[in-house]
């Protein structure tokens, strides 16, 4: 069994925790999750089994959009709720107007400072390690995209939003930064990732519903499933032997029709994915990418 589950994370566990409890219910040969989600927050992971872990790198740099809830007036050390309070201020209620034009000014590209307590490592050691042990590490900046940020609700001092961003992109240091910003500080309340590419909040099943291994079964999506933007080709029977030997093979169709790197889902004669191949209009071939053993 090969494929992909949507899981729906709640608070309280780390995104291996999920892995660990489907582990339980299945002996899966290889596992994994795409795009790491804090403890304290929720929402959409999709996992991997299998085969189906080789298709991660096709699906990891997708865009992300998360609803989250700011808290306004407090700053903590891990810049979410959950760390240690460094100032705590009475806020003055702002004006809607206001917070909806200092979060658009994030729009675009923008660099960020990563979290000391981020799972990012330095010299082969998660920062978040460094941090409890109080060692000080140079700041570490990263370049990102907010494709868009919309201001949801504002109950004083709860700010509600909605962000579409780029792989890698905290959500704790937005807020920190808005925060500082408007001069009261703010603090990540709340985050739920309600889209990760092609993976939707209504595609997602809560991880409370996976109890026995029937449950893995059934809400396991096929590879075919997976990419559905990517044209598929369908590769003769007599060609496949070229696929598995790295080999090349003809373009399908009218060959004006593909763009130089175009990916394309590799199906064979049954349906079954049998790799992801990536356009050559050049030498009007098709180059595996990822083979699939079927």
């Amino acid at each position: 069994m090969n494929g992909f589950l949507v899981i729906d994370k709640n608070t309280g566990m780390t995104s291996y925790d999920v892995i660990r409890r489907l582990k339980k219910l299945h002996p899966f040969n290889k596992i994994g999750y795409i795009g790491t989600l804090d403890r304290n927050a929720t929402g959409i992971l999709p996992v991997a089994f299998n085969n189906g872990v080789k298709l991660i790198p096709f699906l990891e740099n997708s865009e992300k959009t998360y609803r989250a809830t700011f808290l306004l007036g407090v700053t903590t050390d891990t810049l979410d709720i959950e760390g240690k309070v460094l100032s705590s201020v009475d806020v003055k209620e702002f004006k809607r107007d206001i917070l909806a034009r200092e979060l658009n000014k994030f729009k675009g590209k923008i660099v960020q400072q990563i979290p000391a307590y981020s799972s990012k490592k330095v010299n082969r050691k998660p920062l978040y390690k460094l941090a409890r042990k109080g060692i000080a590490v140079e700041p570490h900046l990263k370049e990102v995209e907010i494709f868009s940020i919309k201001f949801l609700d504002y109950n004083h001092p709860y700010l509600d939003v909605e962000v579409t961003c780029s792989k890698g992109t905290y959500i704790r240091a937005l807020s920190q930064e808005f925060g500082a910003n408007l001069g009261c500080g703010s603090t990540l309340y709340s985050l739920k990732r309600t889209k990760h590419g092609e993976f939707t909040e209504d595609m997602a099943v809560n991880i409370e519903h996976f109890k026995i291994e029937e449950d893995v079964l059934h809400y396991a999506m096929s590879l075919e499933a997976i990419l559905k933007t990517l044209r598929e080709t369908v590769v003769e029977t007599a060609l496949e032997k070229f696929l598995k030997h790295g080999m090349p093979i003809p373009l399908s169709g009218d060959t004006k029709e593909w763009q130089n790197g175009e990916y394309t889902k590799l199906l064979n004669k049954k349906g079954n994915l049998i790799g992801i191949g990536m356009a050559d209009t050049f030498s009007k071939t098709i180059k595996i990418k990822r083979l699939i053993n079927i």
